[in-house]
């Protein structure tokens, strides 16, 4: 379970695609070995060992700064992102259990699994298409560019944590429940 939203130095998530979280755990380590300081905590979550207690990390920031690769990886959730969870056959919205991956030029055609290749597709339409070349989608394949898919994240609905975490991540989301 990922329960602490973790921050770069210059106080803005390491990574959005995934969400840089950890477990708590990890958080409470970080914390003790001075890597990290807590920013906010979960008022009602204590933990608590023979001689102390310790609120559990919300949002904690790195005191070093971590620069990461900025280029997305190939990921089913990835894809869907980029196509908005939309079947690229008939344009209809799924959820993400309701769509597939797509080759446009089959498998067992020589086709591989990247960018260029693949698409969303619903279970219907992957199905009816099986391993045809002649059925094209809607919108040509493109490989994804990191702020443009970071741009449809914030756009998608999603539920955060806690309610603090929205204003570190520039968004508005509903909390979980």
């Amino acid at each position: 379970m990922s329960d602490t939203l973790l921050l770069n130095s210059n106080y803005e998530p390491i990574s959005v695609l995934p969400l840089s979280v950890i477990n708590w755990q990890h958080a409470i380590k970080l914390m003790y070995l001075g890597r990290v300081t807590v920013l906010e905590t979960y008022p009602n979550w204590i933990v608590r060992s023979e001689r102390l207690a310790l609120n559990v990390p919300s949002v904690a920031v790195t005191r070093d700064y971590f620069h990461f690769k900025k280029t997305v990886k190939f990921s089913r959730y990835n894809l869907y992102l980029r196509d908005l969870f939309q079947c690229q056959y008939c344009s209809d919205v799924f959820d993400y259990e309701d769509l597939t991956i797509d080759h446009v030029v089959p498998r067992s055609s020589g086709g591989r699994t990247n960018w260029l290749n693949c698409v969303t597709s619903c279970k219907a339409c992957n199905h009816r298409k099986g391993s045809l070349h002649n059925i094209r989608p809607m919108h040509a394949p493109y490989r994804p560019d990191y702020y443009n898919l970071v741009k449809k994240w914030q756009e998608m609905p999603f539920t955060v944590k806690q309610e603090s975490w929205n204003k570190y991540l520039g968004t508005n989301k509903e909390v979980a429940a």
